[in-house]
């Protein structure tokens, strides 16, 4: 039985969602939910009700940021097993989610963290689900975003039995919540944050979020599966330190997926900025085509990420797309790409804009279809990202635990059903220099390790089959 607050139709608009929204959490943050099995029979067994009460029956919690992760880690999909694993089994859990709402900012200032509020109703919407599915586990919502030392938020979230912690989201309070997940032995859920720095040797650790080099991966291997070698050329900034260091990564990947002795396998270019915004060819020494030669096929690679890589992207891509004649000119991107209000259709058309990522969602699909009827229901606005990537992580989280217990993550769990956004495949991480790699027992971390390549097709994305 689930006992919620009751939520009323909204007029569109969002602003009101937000107020709404708020009112809505803000009886929630350092409260409990808590979801009890079902009975056999399909009916529910009782109303909702507002506002909550303390220690009440409901189980609901709820962006995200990347650094450059080192290349010494490597990971395996071996089979790990743990007496942590084998006895994590329980009839009921608690998990204690640490999430900036920023209750106290709004009360004072009518403002508040929006993309985490967000992240929460989704997640609200996953645990509805998961009490469908007979789970029975409490959720202890701890709100971070007001101040506070992390210890004390921490303490708090063993205070309450915490079976897995989820959060927190800022780099240093992580590091602080692995190293305290490792000492107490509860797992650590990191949904927002990548980064192999986090902490070392502690299988307590789950990073959701996939690593940058993951992305490279994806990109090397999907390429390498579908294009000749000598028609790949990676791009990137003339003058810039941090594009040399990333080619050399990739270099490295497409050696081993190339099978190549060649230092350098794939050709490179750097370009200046600049050269992006003159009339001549910038492109030329790669799509000129000779008199009665044929049109080629030419992959373009551009893994720049960050925001202020944004106008050499879209300089890149705009200039392809002019320059491409009848070549065949496709792109391999990151998810910044998605985010441009730069590029339009006819880039992505132009230049068949391939995307690796590990967030997409289609809006074609039927239980997206759904989830964005009863977002709209419950709360009166459409789902965000945020709101999708919430979801995803409750619910997956929520099934892991009811079908492994506490220690999911050393069963390595991969049942990614109903998830909307991603698709989550957790491998262990280890340090190059593990000589019990087959034996798992010097785990740094558990990561999701899944990347999607979605391509422009008939006027969307869409994942490549």
């Amino acid at each position: 039985m689930i006992s919620a607050p009751s939520h009323q139709r909204l007029l569109n608009g969002s602003k009101i969602f937000v107020i709404f929204l708020f009112a809505l959490l803000l009886t929630a943050c350092g409260g409990t939910e808590k979801i009890t099995k079902r009975p056999t029979s399909k009916k529910r067994t009782g109303r909702s009700s507002f506002p909550p009460k303390k220690r009440q029956k409901v189980a609901k919690v709820d962006t995200v940021q990347w650094t450059e992760i080192k290349t010494d880690t490597k990971s395996e999909n071996t089979g790990t097993s743990s007496s942590y694993s084998e006895s994590s089994k329980k009839d009921h859990y608690n998990i204690a989610m640490l999430i900036p709402l920023k209750s106290k900012e709004y009360n004072n200032t009518g403002k508040g963290n929006v993309r985490m509020m967000n992240y929460y109703a989704g997640a609200k919407i996953a645990l509805d689900k998961l009490e469908n599915e007979g789970a029975n586990m409490t959720m202890t919502t701890i709100d971070i975003g007001d101040g506070g030392s992390i210890t004390a938020k921490l303490n708090e979230a063993k205070s309450v039995g915490a079976d897995v912690i989820i959060g927190p989201n800022k780099s240093d309070d992580l590091t602080k919540a692995a190293a305290f997940a490792k000492k107490e032995k509860i797992t650590l859920v990191s949904p927002w944050y990548s980064s192999s720095k986090t902490t070392s040797d502690n299988p307590y650790y789950v990073q959701l979020k996939s690593s940058l080099l993951d992305h490279y991966q994806k990109m090397v291997e999907h390429v390498s599966q579908n294009y000749k070698v000598d028609e790949v050329v990676l791009l990137g900034q003339e003058g810039n330190k941090y594009d040399k260091k990333r080619a050399k990564y990739i270099q490295k990947l497409a050696r081993t997926h190339y099978r190549s002795n060649e230092r350098t396998p794939i050709a490179e270019y750097f370009i200046p900025l600049d050269s992006l915004k003159e009339s001549r060819m910038v492109f030329y020494d790669h799509l000129a085509l000779e008199e009665g030669e044929a049109p080629k096929t030419k992959v373009f690679l551009i893994p720049n990420m960050l925001s202020k890589d944004e106008s050499f992207i879209y300089g890149a891509i705009r200039r392809l797309t002019a320059e491409r004649g009848q070549n065949n000119v496709i792109v391999y991107g990151m998810p910044i790409v998605l985010d441009s209000e730069k590029l339009t259709f006819d880039n992505f058309h132009g230049t068949s804009t391939h995307v690796v990522t590990s967030n997409f969602v289609d809006s074609k699909d039927r239980e997206v279809a759904q989830f964005k009827s009863k977002y709209y229901d419950t709360y009166g606005a459409i789902p965000s990202n945020e709101a999708y990537e919430g979801y995803d992580m409750m619910l997956y989280i929520g099934r892991a635990m009811m079908e492994h217990g506490s220690g999911f993550q050393y069963k390595m769990n991969q049942d990614s059903r109903g998830l909307l956004q991603s698709t989550i495949a957790l491998y262990p991480k280890y340090k190059k220099d593990d000589e019990n790699i087959t034996t798992g027992k010097k785990i740094d971390y558990f990561a999701n390790k899944n990347i999607d390549v979605i391509y422009f097709k008939d006027n969307k994305f869409q994942r490549k089959k």
